[in-house]
């Protein structure tokens, strides 16, 4: 029941996110090789980090993680009273929140440049890498 409930969930997040999709993600990254890396920050705001790799380019990365954090339905609590040792009679009250089911979505984006700040590639790693979420700061 509570796999069936989350699911239910999940489905009903994708669908209200529209167009956030992870083929925009990759068009509108795709967008960005070839600009100087200034641009970027200037549009997305500082990354989390940097580093320079063996070539003598740099690698940003952006790093966002949300956590989602969502009440579980099911079916539980009886209204009743006990019989002796052989424990509760009684009927079901309906259903309720039981519990709560936590859904982290992530994303790290590394932008590779040249020594000059010229983006030449990208990639990500995670989850939920889409594009119309806020700016990754």
């Amino acid at each position: 029941m509570k796999k069936t409930m989350m699911s239910i969930i999940i489905f009903l997040v994708i669908m209200l996110n529209g167009c956030a999709t992870h083929a925009n993600f990759v068009t509108k990254y795709n967008g960005w090789i070839g600009k100087n890396i200034s641009e970027l920050i200037k549009e997305t705001g500082y990354p989390n980090s940097s580093y320079e790799i063996p070539n003598g380019n740099k690698v940003y990365v952006y790093t966002k993680s949300t956590t989602l954090t969502t009440p579980s339905i099911g079916f539980g609590g009886y209204f009743g009273h006990t019989i002796g040792s052989n424990g509760y009679i009684g009927f079901p009250l309906g259903f309720g929140w039981n519990d709560y089911d936590e859904v982290v979505q992530s994303c790290t984006l590394f932008i590779e440049t040249d020594k000059k700040g010229t983006i030449l590639k990208w990639g990500s790693r995670g989850n939920h890498c889409v594009a119309n979420e806020p700016k990754i700061k």
